[in-house]
């Protein structure tokens, strides 16, 4: 059996909770159905790098946090947040780190990008059910105010739009005033992967995650 260490270097602190579980779905599902033999996969390691690199460029900060954990990943991946501008960011944020992980880690690891079109949140807002069960509602979602599925990755502020469906669903004082973070690990366990393989920036991961795979003798 192969095993699988799997790693997270996220943008923000909210987006460990919804990347983390939906990851590791992601890279079981793959392993589940095109492996060469069964894969162990691990839970996704959410990675921080020391504080003496807190003024580096963010691909000398990733790099520290990769050496750190060195010998727990062998796919590291690598978040930052499209902005609308998801092939400049990932040119100017992701890809100078990629190449330093890749030259520093050689075949023992490989880095894989995630890159939203704008936000992790549009992902999170492409399944009704899964935000139904999240938020333990049954309203439809146009109460909702859901895009179209397909149209999710187009929303403009994709936070809002999660934030709004979470108001929807009239949460008492308490539970609104913690907002949509506490089920955004939920959201990352339940959303549907057929479903995010219809947006464009999903799929890229994918596409990436299957090479990385590939590279690292784990699929056909």
């Amino acid at each position: 059996m192969q095993y699988l260490g799997l790693a997270l270097y996220a943008e923000g602190p909210t987006d460990y909770y919804f990347l983390r579980p939906l990851l590791q779905r992601l890279c079981e599902d793959l392993c589940a159905r095109e492996a060469i033999g069964p894969v162990d996969v691990s839970e996704v390691l959410s990675l921080d790098h020391p504080d003496e690199v807190d003024a580096a460029p963010r691909e000398q900060r990733i790099l520290a946090a990769a050496k750190l954990a060195q010998n727990s990943w062998t796919i590291l991946f690598v978040h930052a947040d499209g902005a609308n501008d998801p092939k400049r960011i990932r040119k100017e944020q992701v890809e100078p780190s990629l190449e330093l992980l890749r030259d520093s880690f050689k075949d023992d690891g490989v880095p894989v990008a995630v890159v939203p079109i704008r936000e992790t949140e549009a992902w999170a807002i492409a399944d009704g059910d899964a935000i139904r069960s999240a938020f333990g509602t049954d309203i439809s979602n146009g109460e909702l105010g859901l895009p179209a599925r397909r149209a999710a990755e187009a929303v403009t502020d994709p936070k809002a739009v999660l934030q709004l469906a979470f108001n929807a669903t009239q949460p008492s004082g308490r539970r609104r005033k913690q907002g949509t973070s506490p089920y955004l690990n939920t959201l990352g366990e339940v959303v549907s992967l057929s479903h995010l393989r219809e947006l464009t920036a999903f799929a890229t991961l994918e596409c990436d995650l299957k090479a990385a795979l590939r590279q690292l003798r784990i699929l056909r």
